[in-house]
């Protein structure tokens, strides 16, 4: 989700879901927060995501996201720092904290459509099959590429679009792409989307695919 860094205080809340029961007892749903106030050329941003997933019982999935985001506005662009940590069943990881920071640069903007481009660092720490005997801990410096967009289709239609690129600092062959389109419709009360999620890394640490992709339909809803 982007927020327009002129606004006050604003809330924004998305939901995606699916429930079964009967012949499949399955329970899938993913709940993304974010609040952000802008104070003069500073925007604060806390972000949280939650995915569960529930298969006759048994849980496949209990990840969460959480970080902590600062911009300091230049004109259209603006210099960033960041915190994050975040667990991930499917790709078998424990924990992954991260913090770093970057330059934003603006190059396209009209109305509310963007098209930004940012660089920078960051460090990650990452834990796969905790205490197990195939048990890998990572510590890396990245260089970090980035591309965000978002392009008016219709007066209530919109597609946000946010391309991550990650390449670590002591060789070049491991790097990792992340790819975030998402379409957008808006109703009265709320925005109904369609989300896909491509992620690609091209050396795991423990033995996982290389990608994944995800489609998601959710609704976004927003307070200021």
């Amino acid at each position: 989700m982007m927020m327009d860094i002129d606004e006050k205080m604003t809330y924004n809340l998305g939901f995606k879901g699916d429930f079964n029961f009967g012949n499949i007892d399955l329970i899938q749903f993913s709940t993304s927060h974010q609040f952000a106030k802008s104070v003069n050329r500073s925007l604060f941003r806390v972000l949280f995501n939650y995915d569960f997933i529930e298969e006759s019982s048994q849980t496949i999935a209990s990840d969460f996201t959480g970080q902590f985001r600062y911009n300091y506005r230049i004109n259209k662009s603006s210099v960033f720092g960041f915190i994050q940590g975040q667990n991930s069943k499917s790709l078998k990881m424990s924990h992954r904290y991260t913090s770093g920071g970057g330059y934003r640069q603006n190059l396209w903007s009209k109305n509310k459509d963007y098209f930004d481009l940012s660089a920078g660092m960051f460090f990650e720490d990452e834990l796969y099959d905790k205490d197990l005997s195939t048990q890998v801990q990572v510590y890396n410096w990245r260089y970090s590429f980035s591309g965000f967009s978002k392009y008016s289709l219709t007066e209530k239609t919109f597609i946000n679009l946010s391309v991550y690129y990650q390449i670590k600092t002591s060789n070049s062959e491991d790097h990792r792409l992340f790819i975030e389109p998402r379409l957008y419709y808006k109703l009265s009360k709320f925005d109904v989307f369609l989300d896909l999620t491509y992620r690609y890394h091209n050396t795991p640490y423990v033995i996982l695919y290389q990608s994944d992709t995800s489609f998601e339909i959710g609704v976004e809803f927003k307070l200021n």
